[in-house]
């Protein structure tokens, strides 16, 4: 490093993988409890919608997640550091070649961090999806407009979900045939249906809320972490296009940066989808308000929706800011002012 600026970006630069993998182990470590409960909550709603999942489908959705961004990163890796031992040829220093090896921990560390995008991505993606087949078990129920009683095809007393006490909604719905109910005991019945319904959508909120208060730390780092390599890899790239002595710097440079994008991104796509799904529910129930006439149902329909607007369901660091795709405009504004000042400090120490 030629210049103080350089030091200072290439400190920050290990220092925040450093502090965003601590902070992953250590949320890990430390919360344990809040996360025996967040995924009992789980368990309990998929075994209460289990006729409406594909839990085949889920684990391989998981496995890609997991595969395709481990493979980029240890792909990217392996090229850096080849343009490493490739500068140190250049070099005319010989103490250069034995600081290759503390590159060696650095890299380790960012597959850590690594893993831990991609655990949250998937937990994000996980409650998106319960968000969705709760809604479409809304609209199959409440919303068809062809028998609106032949979806309900089991005794009163048979139906008694709650998030406590789950077993598969759907199954019990199909026990019996609707003959054998008058459309009075029906009735009663889709509202025990939608109580349940609003138990698990009630749920499912607080497991956002335990999410995001209990990683909320860790996902801070991860943000900030994004933040400073876009930052200080597009700094970098400046610099490489400056001196192009070192083969394939450049494009390690270029393809640094797209895989720090794809990790923002990793980050806010699944929060930004889970809450359009929660969001989504209170339309539905809109909906249902407007269509079903029943009495017996009316008021359940209408607690429903004062819950709904109650609840607010949002992914969020530590409550200092939001994760949805509002963030990227304040990081693509930062992003841009932070290099120009980096570029003057450059040019200013020659």
């Amino acid at each position: 490093m030629n210049t103080s600026t350089s030091r200072v970006v290439t400190a920050l630069d290990v220092s925040v993988v450093v502090l965003s993998s601590v902070a992953g182990i250590g949320c890990g470590i430390f919360s344990v409890k809040p996360t025996r409960e967040l995924n009992l909550r789980l368990r309990k709603f998929d075994a209460a919608l289990h006729s409406f999942s594909n839990f085949k489908r889920d684990r391989i959705t998981s496995r890609i997640m997991a595969i395709i961004p481990m493979t980029i990163s240890a792909a990217l890796i392996v090229f850096d550091i080849w343009t490493w031992v490739l500068q140190v040829e250049f070099s005319p220093k010989k103490s250069s070649k034995a600081n290759i090896k503390w590159y060696i921990p650095f890299y380790l560390l960012y597959l850590v961090m690594i893993g831990f995008h991609i655990l949250f991505a998937n937990t994000a993606f996980g409650l998106g999806r319960r968000f969705r087949r709760l809604n479409a078990m809304l609209k199959c129920h409440y919303l068809s407009d062809s028998k609106p009683y032949s979806l309900v095809r089991t005794q009163i007393n048979s139906i008694k979900i709650t998030p406590d006490q789950a077993m598969s909604l759907h199954d019990s719905l199909d026990r019996l045939n609707t003959e054998s109910l008058p459309k009075e005991g029906l009735g009663k019945t889709r509202v025990v249906l939608l109580k349940s319904l609003a138990d698990n959508h009630e749920s499912l909120g607080k497991c956002v809320q335990i999410f995001s208060n209990t990683y909320g730390i860790a996902v801070l780092c991860i943000l900030v972490s994004c933040l400073l390599h876009m930052v200080a890899t597009a700094y970098f790239l400046f610099l490489g296009l400056l001196n192009r002595n070192i083969s394939g710097y450049v494009w390690g440079q270029v393809m640094w940066i797209i895989l720090h994008i794809l990790r923002l991104l990793l980050v806010v796509e699944p929060c930004h989808i889970a809450t359009l799904e929660s969001k989504k529910t209170i339309q539905i129930v809109s909906e249902i308000e407007r269509k079903v006439h029943e009495p017996v149902l009316v008021e359940e329909i209408k607690k429903f929706w004062q819950q709904l607007l109650v609840i607010d369901v949002e992914f969020s660091a530590l409550g200092l800011c939001r994760i949805n795709r509002n963030i990227l405009t304040s990081f693509s504004s930062a992003i841009a002012t932070y290099l120009v000042i980096l570029i003057q400090f450059q040019k200013a120490s020659g």
